[in-house]
Parts: C-alpha cells; sequence; structure tokens
C-alpha cells in the first residue's frame, strides 16, 4: 500500500528537484555575470579615487593634493654654470662595461657593399607582356573560344589560360581552358 503512495509522489517530485536545481544555476550564473558588470563599471569598489588635481582655481582646496604647486619655493640661480656638455648621440644604446663584451664582437660599423642591379633605378620587376593565343583572338566570343578549347592542344589552353588571366579575366574561358589541360 505504502508504494502505491510513494510512487506518484516520486514522478511529481523528480521534475520539481530539475526545476529547482535549473533555477539554481540559473540565478548563480546571474549573480556572477551582475558581479563581473559591476566590477568592470566600478574597478575600485571603495570609491578611493582622488580627483582633486581636476579642481577648479576657484575651489578652496586648489593646489590641494595631486597636481597642486609644490610645498617648496625655489630661487633662480644667481649665476649660470658653465659646464662642458658631452654632444647628445641620438637614439645611442647604453653603455656597456668592457668586460660584458665579448672579444669577437666588433662595435665598428663596416660597410660590406652597394649592389644594385642594372636599370634597378627604373623600378622593381620586369614588364610581361602576353600575345594572343592565336590571330583573331581578342574578337571570338567566350563561347567561340570555349569551343575551340575543346579540340585545343595543352599548349594552346595554356595560353588562352595565361591571356585570359592578364587581360579579361573571363571566368567560363579560364575553366574551359583549364579543363582542356587536364585532358
Amino acid at each position: 500500500m505504502m508504494g502505491l503512495l510513494t510512487a506518484p509522489l516520486t514522478l511529481v517530485r523528480a521534475p520539481v528537484r530539475i526545476g529547482l536545481k535549473v533555477a539554481e544555476i540559473w540565478f548563480s550564473t546571474a549573480a556572477e555575470a551582475a558581479r563581473i558588470g559591476m566590477e568592470l563599471l566600478d574597478p575600485d569598489p571603495g570609491g578611493g579615487a582622488d580627483f582633486s588635481e581636476y579642481r577648479a582655481s576657484t575651489h578652496p582646496d586648489y593646489g590641494v593634493g595631486n597636481g597642486g604647486a609644490p610645498d617648496v619655493a625655489y630661487e633662480a640661480p644667481t649665476a649660470p654654470v658653465a659646464e662642458p656638455v658631452a654632444p647628445a648621440v641620438p637614439d645611442a644604446p647604453p653603455a656597456v662595461p668592457d668586460e660584458l663584451i665579448p672579444d669577437h664582437v666588433d662595435e665598428e660599423v663596416v660597410l660590406v657593399a652597394e649592389v644594385a642591379e642594372e636599370g634597378a633605378e627604373d623600378g622593381a620587376g620586369a614588364e610581361l607582356t602576353v600575345e594572343p593565343p592565336w590571330d583573331g583572338y581578342d574578337r571570338m566570343t567566350a563561347a567561340d573560344i570555349r569551343d575551340r578549347l575543346a579540340a585545343a592542344r595543352p599548349v594552346e589552353a595554356a595560353a588562352v589560360e595565361l591571356y585570359e588571366s592578364a587581360g579579361k579575366n573571363r571566368r567560363t574561358v579560364i575553366e574551359a581552358a583549364t579543363q582542356a589541360l587536364r585532358r
């Protein structure tokens, strides 16, 4: 008799327990997201930010704290002191003690060679001109070229592919040339 009463309660209790567990996970996730959001909005929860350097000159505490005038009065020097000053070397590396420099390291700058190919002053790279694969090619339609490629030798197909990729770049002609090269 007792089993008949507890079985329905077990069936009802299981979904309720699952629902409560899901709610617990959801609330803990939401709380963590809120905590992270608060940290992003206010990284210093104590509110200890010091903005005294941004006070207006009319504020009673102007000059107190960071950004204010120094507490020490300075006097101008009575006579300029002339000391020899070494000329500044821009972007010079820091000095290294001699005992740290290996014997095989030479600090002198040595120009090995200045070499340029003839004509380099005119610009880099060669100019390449690709001639049409056959006479009258430029007057042919893409369909006419594809028909001719059906019976073309691999040399002609390669020439068509190169010429099209350097010129009009018609996708259908390039695909037909590529297909002709695979045969």
